[in-house]
């Protein structure tokens, strides 16, 4: 948060909104790698010794609320008129078996199809509002051009993580799922035909083969990919890659025949064994106020915490942003529904099948079956 190029502007901004209100408070931003993050917080919220606020995203918060390592936010919370009802939809992830809340939505990322107009316009071709346009419009700029890519997604031997992240919301847009209501679904026929879908792409050269997220994210903002399943914060990288071209790019609805999207959520929540509580609920209070959730949109733009923040202003300077806005009712928690815990065993199992299916001769339905049994026995256990 306070490093990455989306989100480090707002957060400086808050730090320094924060230290001028509260004089003699400091909020400290120390830097933590990415993929270090959850480890580290979890071994100091274990010790009894952790920062006076952390940043889950969707599952870690479950396993911590879970092990009771986070303080609850309702005193808070209700003194200021706030209630979960009061939050965006994605915000329920929050909210304890106890009732009580644990978390606020610091950031929230539903994921839409960012498309490149401009290099549609050059080619000829219409902006895909179905997985066969999808096709169509891939086979066409790959063939007019072999540098240049329809569609992008995960192609490569890569961590759980993030490879789950960039394949739920394509499978969840087609209706699929591979964990629903805390059920194993992974060989249904959205799932299979999702998965088929993306095999065909891949077996046939239509999006790139052998990278990660960040790579390809790079190439679409410097022009060489047509469209992306992504959120909001790609802005912020074409921004900062390809500045000249930001108008050249667009966000629509996902194309594969639903409105389901996925969403990954940060949470802004305070340990159970925090020294500072009271400073941290100003921090957490401070965010919900009108003034910052419209600077977050602003700032970063990220969907905030409380519908109806978005400032007119920027949709009218930003129209891509309200497709954005548009997806926050449709969009499902990234980590899986009704067993949100066991998400690294989840995510885990779908990238070894994921990579199966991309490298192997496996079919869909083969390796759809396969991953329906490993996700039955990890929910039985």
């Amino acid at each position: 948060m306070w490093s990455a190029p989306d989100n480090a502007p707002f957060w400086q901004a808050m730090k320094a909104g924060f230290e001028e209100e509260h004089a003699g408070a400091t909020l400290t931003d120390d830097v933590i790698p990415g993929g270090e993050y959850q480890d580290k917080m979890f071994t100091l919220l274990s010790s009894g010794n952790p920062p006076d606020l952390v940043t889950p995203f969707d599952p870690t918060l479950r396993a911590w609320m879970g092990a009771g390592l986070l303080e609850p936010l309702d005193p808070w919370l209700e003194e200021a008129g706030y209630d979960l009802d009061s939050f965006i939809p994605a915000n329920q992830m929050a909210k304890g078996e106890d009732g009580k809340i644990y978390g606020v939505i610091l950031v929230s990322n539903p994921r839409v199809m960012f498309v490149n107009k401009r290099l549609l316009e050059e080619h000829g071709l219409d902006i895909p509002t179905t997985p066969e346009e999808v096709r169509e419009v891939s086979e066409q700029l790959h063939a007019a051009d072999p540098g240049l890519y329809g569609f992008a997604t995960m192609s490569a031997s890569a961590a759980a993580f993030p490879t789950y992240g960039e394949l739920v919301p394509i499978v969840k847009s087609f209706g699929g799922d591979f964990v629903r209501d805390g059920e194993a679904v992974a060989n249904s026929e959205e799932t299979v035909e999702a998965l088929e879908w993306i095999k065909a792409m891949h077996d046939d050269g239509l999006i790139p083969t052998g990278q990660t997220e960040l790579v390809y994210r790079e190439a679409f903002a410097q022009g060489k990919i047509a469209s992306l399943v992504v959120g909001s914060f790609i802005m912020a990288i074409i921004a900062e890659k390809n500045p000249d071209a930001l108008d050249d790019f667009i966000a629509v609805p996902l194309p594969f025949g639903t409105e389901r999207t996925s969403s990954a959520n940060g949470f802004l929540a305070i340990p159970k064994d925090a020294k500072n509580k009271e400073g941290a609920a100003k921090v957490v209070l401070q965010l919900l106020q009108d003034e910052w959730q419209r600077k977050l949109v602003e700032m970063s733009a990220q969907t905030p915490a409380r519908p109806g923040m978005t400032p007119e202003e920027y949709v009218a300077e930003n129209p891509w942003f309200q497709t954005v806005v548009d997806a926050v009712p449709n969009a499902e928690s990234v980590a899986p529904s009704g067993v949100e815990e066991l998400a690294p065993s989840v995510q885990d199992a779908v990238t070894r099948h994921y990579q199966e299916l991309l490298f192997t001769d496996a079919s869909a339905q083969d390796v759809a079956d396969r991953l329906q049994d490993e996700l039955t026995q990890i929910l039985a256990n």
